[in-house]
Protein backbone atom coordinates (compact mmCIF):
# COMPACT_ATOMS: atom_id res chain seq x y z
CA UNK A 1 0.00 0.00 0.00
CA UNK A 2 1.17 3.66 -0.75
CA UNK A 3 0.40 6.47 0.03
CA UNK A 4 -1.83 7.92 -2.94
CA UNK A 5 -2.17 12.09 -1.14
CA UNK A 6 -1.54 14.48 1.28
CA UNK A 7 -4.72 13.01 3.08
CA UNK A 8 -3.03 10.02 3.54
CA UNK A 9 0.15 11.66 5.27
CA UNK A 10 -2.20 13.72 7.41
CA UNK A 11 -4.40 11.23 8.69
CA UNK A 12 -1.60 9.07 9.55
CA UNK A 13 -0.05 11.58 11.55
CA UNK A 14 -3.04 11.38 13.23
CA UNK A 15 -2.69 8.26 14.04
CA UNK A 16 0.78 7.99 14.81
CA UNK A 17 0.42 10.90 17.31
CA UNK A 18 -3.03 9.06 19.17
CA UNK A 19 -4.39 6.10 17.62
CA UNK A 20 -7.09 6.53 20.34
CA UNK A 21 -8.29 10.28 19.05
CA UNK A 22 -11.78 10.53 18.19
CA UNK A 23 -12.68 10.57 14.44
CA UNK A 24 -15.27 13.47 14.41
CA UNK A 25 -12.24 15.41 16.02
CA UNK A 26 -9.78 14.28 13.62
CA UNK A 27 -12.52 15.30 11.19
CA UNK A 28 -12.69 18.81 12.18
CA UNK A 29 -9.13 19.60 12.58
CA UNK A 30 -8.22 18.10 8.91
CA UNK A 31 -11.52 19.34 7.41
CA UNK A 32 -11.56 15.74 6.10
CA UNK A 33 -15.16 13.88 6.33
CA UNK A 34 -15.44 11.22 9.35
CA UNK A 35 -16.62 8.58 6.66
CA UNK A 36 -13.44 8.99 4.41
CA UNK A 37 -11.30 9.24 7.50
CA UNK A 38 -13.39 5.73 8.59
CA UNK A 39 -12.76 4.15 5.08
CA UNK A 40 -8.83 5.14 5.40
CA UNK A 41 -8.83 3.59 8.83
CA UNK A 42 -10.01 0.40 8.17
CA UNK A 43 -7.90 0.34 4.95
CA UNK A 44 -4.68 0.75 6.73
CA UNK A 45 -5.71 -1.67 9.19
CA UNK A 46 -5.59 -4.44 6.85
CA UNK A 47 -2.74 -3.37 4.80
CA UNK A 48 -0.47 -0.77 6.77
CA UNK A 49 -0.88 -0.93 10.90
CA UNK A 50 0.52 -3.68 12.76
CA UNK A 51 -1.49 -2.99 15.87
CA UNK A 52 -2.51 -0.39 17.95
CA UNK A 53 -0.33 0.24 21.44
CA UNK A 54 0.46 2.34 24.29
CA UNK A 55 4.55 3.59 24.57
CA UNK A 56 4.49 3.04 28.48
CA UNK A 57 7.11 4.56 31.10
CA UNK A 58 8.48 1.06 32.49
CA UNK A 59 10.33 2.97 35.65
CA UNK A 60 7.05 4.60 36.91
CA UNK A 61 5.96 0.95 37.36
CA UNK A 62 8.63 -0.58 38.82
CA UNK A 63 10.97 -1.69 35.88
CA UNK A 64 14.28 -0.25 36.15
CA UNK A 65 16.28 -2.11 33.75
CA UNK A 66 15.44 -1.58 29.78
CA UNK A 67 18.43 -2.92 27.33
CA UNK A 68 19.20 -3.55 23.92
CA UNK A 69 21.48 -6.92 23.18
CA UNK A 70 22.83 -7.70 19.93
CA UNK A 71 23.46 -11.75 19.45
CA UNK A 72 25.27 -13.97 17.21
CA UNK A 73 23.87 -17.65 17.60
CA UNK A 74 24.86 -20.67 16.05
CA UNK A 75 22.57 -21.73 13.27
CA UNK A 76 21.85 -24.75 14.82
CA UNK A 77 20.70 -22.73 17.96
CA UNK A 78 18.93 -20.48 15.84
CA UNK A 79 15.33 -21.03 15.61
CA UNK A 80 15.29 -22.33 19.37
CA UNK A 81 16.39 -19.31 20.46
CA UNK A 82 14.01 -17.19 18.57
CA UNK A 83 11.09 -18.94 20.00
CA UNK A 84 13.09 -18.86 23.56
CA UNK A 85 13.29 -15.10 22.77
CA UNK A 86 9.71 -14.45 21.33
CA UNK A 87 7.83 -16.24 24.39
CA UNK A 88 10.44 -14.75 26.70
CA UNK A 89 8.10 -12.43 29.22
CA UNK A 90 10.93 -10.01 29.76
CA UNK A 91 11.59 -9.40 25.83
CA UNK A 92 9.60 -6.10 24.37
CA UNK A 93 10.72 -6.66 20.69
CA UNK A 94 12.90 -8.69 18.65
CA UNK A 95 14.41 -7.80 15.27
CA UNK A 96 16.44 -10.31 12.64
CA UNK A 97 19.91 -8.07 12.21
CA UNK A 98 22.86 -8.05 9.63
CA UNK A 99 26.39 -6.82 10.41
CA UNK A 100 27.73 -10.42 12.28
CA UNK A 101 24.57 -10.47 14.51
CA UNK A 102 21.54 -12.38 14.22
CA UNK A 103 19.21 -10.71 16.67
CA UNK A 104 18.52 -7.33 18.20
CA UNK A 105 16.72 -8.17 21.31
CA UNK A 106 15.06 -4.96 23.70
CA UNK A 107 14.35 -6.31 26.90
CA UNK A 108 13.01 -4.79 30.26
CA UNK A 109 13.27 -6.10 33.75
CA UNK A 110 12.52 -5.18 37.01
CA UNK A 111 15.86 -5.48 38.48
CA UNK A 112 19.85 -6.55 38.01
CA UNK A 113 18.74 -9.94 39.52
CA UNK A 114 16.22 -10.24 36.94
CA UNK A 115 18.93 -9.84 34.21
CA UNK A 116 21.15 -12.01 35.65
CA UNK A 117 17.97 -14.78 35.55
CA UNK A 118 17.54 -14.44 31.93
CA UNK A 119 21.22 -14.31 31.27
CA UNK A 120 21.65 -17.86 33.20
CA UNK A 121 18.47 -19.10 31.07
CA UNK A 122 20.01 -18.17 27.67
CA UNK A 123 23.28 -20.32 28.36
CA UNK A 124 22.22 -23.23 26.89
CA UNK A 125 22.04 -21.76 23.69
CA UNK A 126 25.46 -21.75 22.93
CA UNK A 127 25.51 -17.84 22.34
CA UNK A 128 28.70 -16.68 20.22
CA UNK A 129 28.64 -13.43 20.50
CA UNK A 130 26.59 -10.94 23.16
CA UNK A 131 26.68 -7.14 23.13
CA UNK A 132 24.65 -5.46 26.01
CA UNK A 133 23.32 -2.24 25.83
CA UNK A 134 21.77 -0.26 28.71
CA UNK A 135 19.07 2.48 27.84
CA UNK A 136 19.42 5.33 30.33
CA UNK A 137 16.94 7.58 28.87
CA UNK A 138 14.93 7.53 26.02
CA UNK A 139 14.99 10.79 23.98
CA UNK A 140 12.99 10.40 21.28
CA UNK A 141 10.67 6.86 20.17
CA UNK A 142 8.41 6.46 18.30
CA UNK A 143 8.17 9.80 16.30
CA UNK A 144 8.48 9.07 12.63
CA UNK A 145 5.79 10.18 10.66
CA UNK A 146 4.05 12.17 13.82
CA UNK A 147 4.45 15.31 12.29
CA UNK A 148 2.02 16.80 9.66
CA UNK A 149 5.06 19.38 8.47
CA UNK A 150 7.83 16.19 8.30
CA UNK A 151 5.79 13.97 6.72
CA UNK A 152 5.01 16.24 4.32
CA UNK A 153 8.44 17.32 3.07
CA UNK A 154 9.36 13.27 3.25
CA UNK A 155 6.82 12.55 0.70
CA UNK A 156 7.02 15.88 -1.61
CA UNK A 157 8.12 14.15 -4.13
CA UNK A 158 6.77 10.67 -4.35
CA UNK A 159 3.10 11.84 -3.72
Amino acid sequence: MRFQTKKDILLMTFFRNNARENLTKISRLTSIPVSTIFDRLKEYEKELIRKHTTLIDFKKIGFDIKVNILFKVKRENRDEFKDFLIKNENINSVFKVNNGFDFLVEAIFKDMNDFQRFNDAIEKFNIETKQEMFILEDIKREDFLSDKTHAELLFAERV
